[in-house]
Formats: C-alpha cells, sequence, structure tokens
C-alpha cells in the first residue's frame, strides 16, 4: 500500500514537472510576442508626438520656404517647439531636420520629473543619427500627413523611429524625427537574465523528471517482481491446496475398491469353497480394473503438462473422435453435428493429449442427453489473438448452478459411477497447451463448453 502511494506520488511530481517546464515554456513564448504588441503601442505614442511637433512647427516651415535660409532664431523657436511637445512624453527623443541644409537641429529628451530637458547639442544619438538622416531625407518628399517609421536594432537597444514632413512645400524644408528606446542595454540585461533563469528552471525540471521516471521505472520492476513472487507463491498454494483435495480423492476411490476386495478375500478365508463363486471372482477382478483404471487416469493427469508440441489438425481430429462415438450416439438418438471452419490453421500441442479432452466432452455431452438430442461441434478461427476456439454443445439437462464452481475439480462429480477426474484431466491439458477450457453456457436447453487453443506458429 505504501509502495503504491510513493509511486503516485513520483507520477505526480513528473507531471507536475512537466506542466512546469511547459509553462516557463509558454511564459517565454509570449513575452517575445508581447514585444510585437508593444512595438504596436510605441508607434501610436511616436505619431502623436510628431502630430504635436508638425502643428507647431508649420509657422516656421512656411517662413524657411519663404526665405529659403535658418538663423538661430528659427533653431531657438524648434527647440522651444520640441520641448514643449515632449515635454509630458518621457522616453520619447526628438528634433527636427532642416532637409534644404541638411543638418539637424533642436534635440530633445523630456525626462518627465523635471520638465523638458534640454541639450546644448543638436543632432540625435550618434548610433542612431545616420538611420533617422537616411530616413528623414526619404521623408522630404512625402505628401502632408504621411510619416514613415521604422524598427531596427542599433547598438545593443531596439529603437523606432518616426520621421514626417512639415508643411505642404515640396521638397521639405523642415522634417520632424522622433525615436523610443524599446529596449535598451539595462532591459536587454534584465531580459536575458530571465531567460537564463526561466530555461535553467525549465531544464533542471527536465532533470528531475528524468531522475524521478528512471526511480519510477525501477520501483515499477520491483513491484513487477514482488507480484511475480507472489504469483508464484499463489501457484504453489493453489498447488498444494489442489493435491491435498487430489490425496483426499485418492484415498476414498482407493479405499473403495479396497474395501471390497477386502471383504471377498476375507468371505473366502472364512467359506473357502463355497464363496469363492464366479461371480466372487469377477468382483475382485473389477475392484482392480477400477483401481487400475484410477492409476491410469493418475497419470495422464500427472503428465498432463508434458506435452510434446507438433502442429495437429483439430478438424481432423474431431472428425476422428466423432466416428468413435457415432454408435453410441445413434443407440440413444443423438444427432451429431459437426459445424467445422474449412482451412482452419492447425494448433500446437499432442494429438493423442487433445484427442482424449474432445473423446471426454463427447462423452460427457452423450451422457446428459439419454433419451436423445443434438450434439454439435463447431470450430472457430480468431484472427485478432491468433487463437482457434472449439465449442461443444448438447441438448441435455444441463449443469446445476451449485456445480458449476467444482466442475473442474479433480474428483468432483455428478455421477455414481464417475471418478471425477474427465474434466479436471481436460483442464489440465488445456493449460498444458496454453490455451482455457471453461463452461461457457448451461441451462435446461443444454450446455456449451469452450475449448481455446492458440495457432502453431
Amino acid at each position: 500500500m505504501a509502495s503504491g502511494f510513493g509511486t503516485r506520488v513520483q507520477v505526480a511530481l513528473v507531471v507536475l514537472l512537466f506542466l512546469g517546464s511547459l509553462c516557463v515554456l509558454l511564459f517565454n513564448t509570449f513575452s517575445v510576442l508581447g514585444l510585437s504588441g508593444r512595438e504596436d503601442e510605441v508607434r501610436g505614442k511616436l505619431r502623436d508626438a510628431a502630430r504635436r511637433m508638425v502643428e507647431r512647427s508649420r509657422p516656421i516651415s512656411e517662413e524657411l520656404d519663404k526665405t529659403g535660409e535658418s538663423t538661430a532664431d528659427t533653431d531657438r523657436q524648434l527647440r522651444e517647439i520640441a520641448a514643449q511637445a515632449l515635454a509630458d512624453m518621457p522616453g520619447v527623443e526628438g528634433g527636427f531636420y532642416l532637409g534644404f541644409e541638411d543638418r539637424f537641429t533642436a534635440y530633445a529628451f523630456p525626462t518627465g520629473d523635471h520638465g523638458p530637458k534640454r541639450h546644448a547639442r543638436t543632432d540625435p544619438p550618434p548610433l542612431e543619427a545616420p538611420y533617422i538622416r537616411v530616413q528623414s531625407r526619404q521623408s522630404v518628399e512625402l505628401p502632408p500627413g504621411e510619416f514613415l517609421v521604422t524598427v531596427r536594432n542599433v547598438g545593443p537597444s531596439r529603437v523606432a523611429f518616426l520621421t514626417e514632413p512639415v508643411g505642404t512645400g515640396r521638397p521639405a524644408t523642415l522634417v520632424v524625427w522622433v525615436m523610443v528606446r524599446l529596449s535598451g542595454p539595462k532591459q536587454m540585461e534584465t531580459k536575458v537574465t530571465r531567460y537564463a533563469t526561466s530555461t535553467g528552471l525549465a531544464l533542471g525540471s527536465v532533470v528531475v523528471a528524468l531522475l524521478l521516471s528512471w526511480n519510477l521505472s525501477r520501483t515499477l520492476e520491483r513491484q513487477r517482481a514482488y507480484q511475480e513472487r507472489l504469483r508464484d507463491e499463489l501457484r504453489r498454494s493453489e498447488h498444494l491446496a489442489a493435491l491435498g483435495r487430489l490425496l483426499a480423492g485418492v484415498a476414498h476411490e482407493v479405499r473403495n475398491p479396497l474395501a471390497a476386495i477386502r471383504s471377498t478375500v476375507q468371505l473366502w478365508q472364512r467359506l473357502p469353497d463355497q464363496a469363492r463363486t464366479r461371480e466372487s471372482m469377477l468382483a475382485v477382478v473389477s475392484a482392480v480394473d477400477r483401481l487400475d483404471d484410477l492409476v491410469a487416469r493418475l497419470l495422464h493427469f500427472s503428465r498432463a503438462d508434458g506435452i510434446d508440441r507438433k502442429a495437429v489438425d483439430l478438424n481432423q481430429l474431431i472428425v476422428e473422435s466423432l466416428a468413435l462415438v457415432e454408435a453410441q450416439a445413434a443407440a440413444q438418438n443423438v444427432l451429431l453435428d459437426p459445424q467445422l471452419t474449412p482451412g482452419l490453421a492447425p494448433v500446437a500441442g499432442s494429438a493423442n493429449a487433445l484427442r482424449q479432452v474432445v473423446l471426454n466432452l463427447l462423452t460427457n455431452a452423450l451422457q446428459a442427453m439419454p433419451s436423445g438430442g443434438r450434439l454439435r461441434c463447431s470450430t472457430r478461427w480468431v484472427p485478432a489473438s491468433r487463437m482457434i476456439e472449439l465449442r461443444v454443445e448438447d441438448t441435455g439437462h444441463g449443469v446445476a448452478e451449485a456445480d458449476r464452481p467444482r466442475l473442474f475439480e479433480p474428483f468432483f462429480t455428478t455421477r455414481p459411477e464417475g471418478t471425477g477426474l474427465g474434466l479436471a484431466l481436460c483442464r489440465e491439458i488445456i493449460l498444458g497447451h496454453g490455451g482455457r477450457i471453461e463452461l461457457e453456457s448451461s441451462g435446461p436447453d443444454g450446455s456449451v463448453f469452450l475449448v481455446v487453443l492458440p495457432a502453431f506458429a
């Protein structure tokens, strides 16, 4: 009981570890997928920032279109616009690109803590500046309201850029650029640490699950060996119990003819002339024959396992057995009805032993129909199990319900003249052939005995 509980605990742990590893993998997958959703959110944020800067810088763009040159005051105004537009957008960097002069100005990077943060520099960060410059040059010819968005890995960071031209003149004299870092060095370090930790946990779970599975297999092997020992002990116990019943039956069967012989011999001693009649001699011979028959059956019973395996044509064996009981069946007005499957595969075993089984079943069936009836023998091939079935059906009085559990016990019989070894011997022979025999059904309309035997390999 404790071993079974331990096995269930190990199975539960293996399942939990597997589910835990699966959850870690799903978490990593959704973490990666979640980045796409964040990029969409960032695009919207960049678009809002760019819209603010475009609207506020439109008058300056119109002035530049007229004059064709920028001044220090122009740069100052653009710095103010960038700082105000991005004041409540921490993490968003931005500025302007002057297309006709091919230069940047008004770089702003608000932190959100102390208002807009202005920088003395005018260009974007050095790693991102070349990409923003190329994209800004592409944007000067875009129609009003159109913009370009790019997401790329720049050094250790993943950055999203948006550029949009200002005004209606083309090529545009002024282009807005904004950017945000989706992941920087710190975020990447955190992500790598998280992935390393989760991967370590998953690998550890797999290793522990493998160890538990190995231990579980050993536990199951020990349990299997223990169950085999229990089955062996049970078989030995059953054999001892059967041997006890067998010895009790032998003692009973031997005592009756011995008592008859003893009484007859004692009578001969007292009355030597008058008692030695022909009838008394025949009685002694009959008692000796009964003992001889009993010993012969016991010898067959003891040798039931020692079977020489050969291919046996069961249909032919049944035909021969039916021919042997044909005269008895005719005398009892019993119709023999063989229904044998043609081309039946041979069975593996001893023809003589199997013939004894068939004859015993046929004889029992005839004894159950003293006033006539039908005796049917049918065979069938079962491909799924590679077994051959033999059914012996009669229309006799059937087997009483109380007698069925003991039907195959040695020395159990319902006939006064029977020895009770017939069906017991049949069972031992069939078991020795690797098959089984059973009373499939029985009732007032007759009985059906089923024999199942393996086909010859």
